[in-house]
């Protein structure tokens, strides 16, 4: 199933949801004083993230954050060139500019990381390592993504708290309609298709024998499907909870057992997809998987 493609402006501004693009968006503020830093930087030309990185990563760097933009959008991409529309004053513009290059230094490293790591894991696991070799680098994958969207909860309440109801009001509509579509279902797994390809799919283009084929059938019908989609399910449930709930004021302490639920079950569908590709390999010759891998990599996005 392959991942739909996104229309959202993560794609070109990855991390600038939280920093260059709500900096920008508040550059009438200049002279605020916290700023100075800020508008050194901006009047330079440097940006707030690495526009090579940004251009270069596919998924959107944004995407290795727990929680989709799809459902929780980005309050300060919104805030873009609606300095004027929502009438903010020297006050707001200057601590909501401060606070974008603030979240900018928490949340960026740890998507990046979450990115190195999540890569680093895929090539593993279709090299051959099982669930148990990757334990510790899953953990800390998902502990990196809990980070990214706690880090990004947080900078939706600080946004809410500096803006008036009436002016959050504005800014929540269309921070929503600017959010790009929801996922599709297999990127609610702990592991982006785009790094770890569903190899099933793939198999019926083989010319793998009969017996292989209908084993490795038997394997999705009895063990992958049943136990899968259920958990893909109940992560885009949570995923629409924990958004809602963050958009109406609940900080991250008040939903860290949603969180960590979330963390759980996207965790345990990777885990179910990682026990999938070694059976592959295990049932498959050799020549047959690596033909196979060549078939599913170009699929991943």
């Amino acid at each position: 199933m392959a991942p739909q493609a996104s229309s959202f402006p993560l794609r070109r501004l990855t991390v600038a949801l939280a920093c260059a693009g709500l900096a920008l968006a508040l550059a009438g503020c200049a002279g605020a004083p916290p700023l100075a830093a800020a508008h050194q930087a901006l009047a330079s030309g440097q940006p707030g993230y690495s526009a090579q990185a940004a251009q270069a990563t596919q998924p959107a760097l944004a995407q290795y954050s727990l929680v989709h933009a799809a459902h929780l959008p980005h309050l300060a991409w919104a805030l873009k060139g609606q300095t004027t529309a929502l009438a903010l004053n020297e006050v707001q513009r200057g601590t909501l500019a401060a606070l974008a290059f603030e979240v900018r230094d928490q949340l960026q490293p740890r998507l990046e990381q979450a990115r190195a790591t999540e890569q680093d894991i895929a090539q593993a696991a279709l090299a051959g390592a099982s669930v148990q070799q990757l334990a510790a680098r899953l953990d800390r994958l998902q502990q990196l993504k809990r980070e990214a969207a706690q880090a990004q909860i947080d900078a939706t309440q600080r946004i809410r708290t500096t803006l008036d109801a009436a002016q959050y009001q504005q800014l929540r509509q269309r921070a929503l309609a600017l959010a790009p579509a929801a996922p599709a279902m297999p990127e609610y797994s702990l592991l982006l298709p785009a790094h770890l390809p569903h190899l099933m799919p793939f198999v019926a283009k083989l010319d793998a024998s009969a017996e292989h084929q209908q084993a490795l059938s038997r394997y999705a019908d009895e063990q992958v499907r049943p136990a899968l989609r259920p958990r893909l399910q109940q992560a885009q449930q949570l995923e629409q909870e924990i958004a809602r709930a963050a958009l109406d004021g609940r900080s991250a302490q008040d939903l860290a057992p949603q969180l960590d639920r979330l963390a759980q079950v996207r965790r345990e569908a990777a885990e179910i997809h990682l026990r999938c590709i070694a059976q592959v390999r295990q049932t498959l010759p050799p020549e047959q998987y690596a033909r196979l891998l060549a078939l599913a990599q170009p699929a991943a996005r």
